[in-house]
């Protein structure tokens, strides 16, 4: 194709749009991104996969001299870091959207929208950014292409569906000035395909490539405690593998109690979930030979060609293909454009306004059999209604503190359905709290074990020392790595016990605290700081709330406000979980710089 529409390119990272856009005969001129590494891989790559005449500007896109842009331009496209709008802003307590700066960064592409004046432009984003700040900010975002001039249609399309071995769906906004609306493409494979033509599995994209010794030594997969648990993971699973809903005889983790890329390894016969930007030791996908993906299988799943260079240690790399759009989707996308706003033909099938896709559909049906998958489990267990917990007596000493001094535990049965854990955080024999826990099998809340904990002590850090010595007994009588493993991420817990009763014995506010918490509808919910410094006016008479809630953090309490997540309106503050954390999780408190002071 004759490349002779001129195009700018913002937030260009490693280039996945720009080689789709290449690819259908747009000239990419000028490329930007403050990141260096992303800007060394651009440079890398002009004259193959990108143009060979492209200039890359690496800077802070609101500090970008407009004045400097190249004229005459037909099409810009781009879409600002997705961060503030993903997943991974959910896992941190919320994504803040336009609350976080990067959430803004859109103001900045219509500066660049207003000053080139393009016949069109594309605009990518997570899906997340549909529904932030209950879908004000996306009214928003489109108003303002709205107010330049701009008719504006969107659709949510995944990846796999234009012959990328991952399930990555983003959102595409295409903004242009036809009266009629702009059709996208249709997929070209999978069940929504004119010819239900099968997806391309991540074997059929990785088969070909050698595997050198130096590949071997960089993904060899060892080290950590959950590593001897992968090759017992079936392809196409994940640690869900090793929960009670799904069967397995001695539990590792409560179900949902991680996120769904843990341990997760790719099934060689369909495409891989969605590759994330920042994997960590655990993340998913995972090679089916129990390894780590070598940076070529990442280019390939991502849909890169394979001598598309990039920059960088592994670590950068990974980073810059997993916040890459994929090169096929945008291929289709900026052929799609060409025709119906450039006047070129193509023999392009499109979506019709108002067809759906199917993706969504086909995630409930796969909810609907991972339900009777686990009803089946639990008529199984009818016949073996055994608890995951191993119940035996011991005594031991445990760290109640972070100040470092042991403290006695001593654990006794009563029956075989109820445990009692006795612990001192000093050498007085007063009652500071009694509490009653409800743990439950992990499939039946039927079956269940009560847990008798009582604290004795004067010590401020009673509280730390009671569910220390939960986390130490769930450690000592079962699989589990701690509580947390019982109760789940704080965005979607799924509990297996219940804190049924909380007896405070002494006047310390900490105590208050703990039992107002220990309520798991108060965990994850929103209140009032003055609430909180009421609750401590006496004990910390003249203490501002961030000091206090510094206090709260140093008895491992995890408590956030706006100032440590902007995702949390101001005026309010949330604690994460309803225990003290384990003494080895280590906990940190950031004052974040908030807007305005």
């Amino acid at each position: 194709m004759a490349q002779n529409l001129r195009t700018l390119s913002l937030f260009s990272g490693g280039g996945g749009l720009d080689i789709g856009f290449e690819k259908a005969g747009f000239n990419i001129l000028f490329a930007t991104d403050f990141d260096s590494a992303c800007c060394q891989t651009l440079r890398l790559n002009a004259g193959t996969t990108l143009s060979h005449n492209l200039a890359v500007v690496e800077e802070d896109i609101n500090q970008l001299d407009l004045d400097a842009l190249p004229t005459d331009i037909d099409m810009v496209i781009g879409g600002p870091p997705c961060q503030s709008f993903s997943a991974s802003g959910r896992r941190a307590g919320g994504a803040a959207g336009k609350l976080d700066q990067r959430g803004n960064l859109f103001i900045s592409y219509c500066k660049v929208l207003e000053k080139v004046q393009p016949r069109a432009f594309l605009f990518e984003n997570v899906r997340g950014i549909l529904g932030t700040n209950k879908g004000q900010d996306f009214k928003d975002i489109l108003s303002a292409f709205s107010e330049l001039g701009y008719c504006v249609d969107y659709r949510i399309l995944d990846a796999e569906d234009y012959g990328v071995p991952q399930q990555r769906e983003r959102l595409f906004i295409v903004g242009h000035k036809l009266e009629i609306p702009f059709l996208f493409p249709k997929p070209i494979y999978g069940p929504d395909s004119t010819g239900h033509t099968p997806y391309i599995t991540v074997r059929e994209a990785v088969e070909d490539l050698d595997f050198t010794e130096a590949d071997r030594a960089e993904t060899v997969f060892a080290g950590g405690k959950y590593s001897d648990l992968l090759p017992k993971v079936p392809p196409g699973s994940n640690y869900l593998h090793f929960t009670a809903k799904r069967g397995y005889p001695t539990p590792i983790f409560a179900y949902r109690s991680r996120f769904s890329d843990f341990l997760y390894k790719a099934n060689p016969e369909a495409p891989v979930k969605t590759l994330i930007a920042s994997p960590g030791k655990y993340t998913g996908p995972l090679h089916w030979d129990n390894r780590y993906l070598t940076i070529s299988e990442y280019k390939r799943i991502q849909g890169f060609p394979d001598n598309h260079v990039f920059f960088g240690e592994r670590v950068d790399q990974i980073r810059q293909i997993g916040n890459s759009v994929c090169p096929p989707i945008a291929y289709y996308l900026a052929v799609a454009i060409k025709e119906q706003i450039f006047g070129y033909e193509s023999n392009v099938t499109y979506l019709r306004p108002d067809e759906k896709l199917s993706f969504d559909k086909r995630k409930s049906a796969k909810a609907q059999k991972t339900r009777q998958k686990h009803q089946s489990v639990f008529e199984k267990s009818k016949d073996n209604p055994q608890l995951i917990f191993n119940l035996h007596e011991y005594e031991t000493n445990i760290i109640p503190n972070d100040l470092g001094k042991t403290n006695n535990l001593k654990v006794k049965m009563f029956d075989s359905d109820r445990v009692e854990l006795m612990v001192r955080s000093d050498k007085s024999q007063k009652t500071q709290a009694k509490m009653r826990l409800v743990v439950f099998d992990g499939i039946a809340r039927s079956r269940k074990l009560t847990v008798d904990v009582t604290v004795k002590g004067q010590s401020e850090f009673g509280i730390q020392t009671m569910w220390n010595a939960v986390d130490n007994w769930v450690k000592q009588s079962s699989n589990f790595q701690s509580l947390l493993e019982l109760y789940g991420h704080f965005t979607e817990p799924h509990p297996i016990f219940e804190v049924k009763s909380f007896d405070i014995r002494c006047s310390l506010p900490i105590f208050k605290f703990a039992k107002h918490i220990a309520d798991f509808e108060n965990c994850s919910a929103y209140f009032p700081k003055e609430q909180l410094m009421q609750m401590w006016k006496d004990a910390f008479h003249g203490t501002d709330f961030l000091d206090l809630a510094q206090k709260l953090r140093n008895y491992r309490f995890d408590v956030r406000c706006h100032e440590t997540n902007i995702a949390i309106p101001q005026g309010v503050y949330m604690v994460a979980y309803p225990f003290a954390l384990p003494y080895d999780k280590q906990m940190n408190f950031i004052v974040k710089e908030v807007a305005n002071g």
